[in-house]
């Protein structure tokens, strides 16, 4: 009787533990259930930062390592990089940063070169890295020729990313800005919409060989290679200040009178309104129209839309690029969380005769438009 009491007491004891192992092993199971595929670069590394590291306030994102802010919001310093601040663009960019600036209460500002050169924007960063700044955001020029600047304010502990033009193999960590491929696709597009699928386009843009103006001209010549009817007659090369660029484009002008279109990779839609108006040739409602497209939105582009002196402008939202910049820095260094680096996509604006003046007053109105 006794033997059997143990036999049964043993059993149950068994029963008991096989169903503890099942247990603890399904909870197991449970925690290490997500793949590689579904967890972002953020939260590996939030997985990986160790208890002590944590303690301490080092985050380790990939191969750099940052250290979560002590400071006083309104002791952080925050510098947003435009490759050119003397252009209109980088104002729209500027009203952005002001603004996050103010409703961040931080130390925010907008700062770049005074032209469009690799080896003056590679003093203005050095400088920033030496500062020390808590944080920086650029738009890349010359992507090969920055990528070292980034990857060197990475190593010395800045968190860094891209806004406007990215450099995404330099280890950045979040960019804000648009597809400037499928941009100079639009305009093309736009062009072929209201020339047709015959006509000679002429091409401009205030930086031959910057990556941003490269990719939104690859984008134009795909969507005109479609068109056999359709020929590219040059590049028109507007660098320098705005004089030197109204003569390049005037003279190009000038130099093909069997014009049909032009499209503007970057800075010279606005100038080139000019030219036309300022020789009274190629309104869209003439007999000889000179259709035109191009990037980004001021009071001078939407005026030259509505009186006939270009055609469409493409907008991609400097000012949010700008306050994204910012608010996305900011995130990071009072939360020390990596999951704020993110690619934020600012969306393509189109304007024409449709929409133009509503564009306009609105502008006039204070809304930033760009």
């Amino acid at each position: 009787m006794s033997r059997k009491i143990l036999i049964s007491v043993v059993s149950a004891l068994v029963i008991v533990l096989v169903a503890s192992f099942s247990l603890s092993g399904c909870k197991t199971a449970e925690v290490t259930t997500t793949t590689a595929a579904e967890t972002t670069a953020a939260e590996t590394t939030a997985a990986e930062t160790t208890a002590a590291e944590q303690e301490s306030g080092v985050i380790k994102i990939g191969d750099y390592e940052f250290q979560k802010s002590a400071k006083d919001p309104k002791d952080l310093e925050i510098a947003v990089f435009y490759m050119n601040i003397t252009h209109p663009f980088a104002q729209l960019i500027k009203a952005g940063v002001d603004a996050a600036a103010a409703e961040f209460g931080v130390n925010a500002y907008l700062t770049g070169s005074l032209e469009w050169s690799t080896e003056t924007q590679i003093a203005v960063l050095e400088d920033l890295i030496t500062k020390n700044v808590d944080g920086l955001s650029l738009a890349v020029l010359d992507i090969p020729g920055l990528t070292p600047v980034i990857q060197k304010s990475l190593s010395s502990g800045i968190p860094t990313t891209c806004f406007n033009v990215d450099a995404p193999d330099s280890g950045r960590l979040g960019f804000i800005g648009q597809d400037l491929y499928a941009a100079g696709a639009a305009t093309a597009e736009g062009i072929v919409e209201t020339m047709g699928e015959e006509g000679n386009v002429i091409f401009s843009t205030v930086a031959v060989a910057a990556g941003w103006s490269q990719d939104r001209e690859r984008g134009a010549r795909d969507v005109l290679a479609k068109y056999p009817g359709i020929n590219i007659v040059g590049m028109i090369d507007a660098a320098g200040d705005e004089q030197t660029a109204y003569a390049a484009l005037e003279n190009a002008l000038l130099a093909n009178p069997d014009l049909n279109a032009h499209i503007s990779h970057g800075g010279t839609q606005q100038l080139w309104a000019r030219v036309l108006k300022d020789r009274n040739v190629g309104n869209i409602n003439s007999d000889k129209p000179i259709y035109s497209t191009g990037h980004d939105i001021y009071e001078e582009t939407l005026t030259g839309i509505i009186e006939g002196w270009t055609t469409k402008a493409y907008g991609q939202n400097p000012y949010e690029q700008g306050y994204q910049a910012v608010k996305m820095l900011y995130a990071f260094l009072t939360t020390g969380d990596p999951s704020v680096f993110e690619v934020i996509d600012t969306p393509l604006v189109r304007i024409d005769g449709t929409n133009a003046q509503d564009y306009l007053d609105r502008m006039k109105a204070g809304e930033p438009i760009g």
